[in-house]
């Protein structure tokens, strides 16, 4: 680790009789992250953080797509779901988001429908946002406008 940038206060335990260890120190209701850089934060541990976390343990799978159909193959194929959540993106790009609930179905789906959907990965704003109504909403503005650009330099040469 090159560097621990605690924003939470902690409490530390001597441990004088072990070898290896002389201390250690005690944070409560923390989340560790780890950067590219080998830099840790330790930062307070959020509700949604709790929830991705219980998520990961249970192997429920966030994934996002842009076919419509695809809604419909989970229907289908009785995958169950979460409810689905549709994010629209630049060029009226509309993305949907679901957490497959059953681990192993996961795996089948990768293997019938490869390529017709992604596994978000927790660190991506779809998937931050889709338990949070309000960076759900923060989210859907993002892109609010970008459908039509600016038409004003187009003319150039008029």
């Amino acid at each position: 680790m090159q560097h621990v940038d605690c924003k939470l206060p902690w409490s530390t335990k001597e441990t004088p009789d072990n070898a290896s260890t002389k201390g250690s120190l005690k944070i409560k209701e923390c989340l560790l992250t780890i950067n590219e850089a080998n830099e840790a934060t330790i930062s307070h541990l959020s509700i949604i953080d709790k929830i991705r976390l219980r998520n990961q343990k249970l192997g429920i799978t966030r994934i996002i797509w842009t076919n419509s159909s695809f809604d419909d193959i989970l229907k289908a194929d009785n995958i169950k779901h979460s409810p689905f959540r549709k994010v629209y993106g630049a060029c009226s790009t509309a993305f949907t988001v679901c957490d497959i609930l059953e681990p192993e179905m996961i795996t089948i789906l990768v293997l019938k429908y490869s390529g017709m959907f992604r596994i978000l990965k927790p660190n991506e704003p779809q998937y931050i946002a889709y338990d949070d109504k309000k960076l759900w909403a923060d989210l859907e503005k993002t892109h609010a406008g970008y459908e039509f650009g600016d038409d004003e330099d187009d003319d150039q040469n008029d």
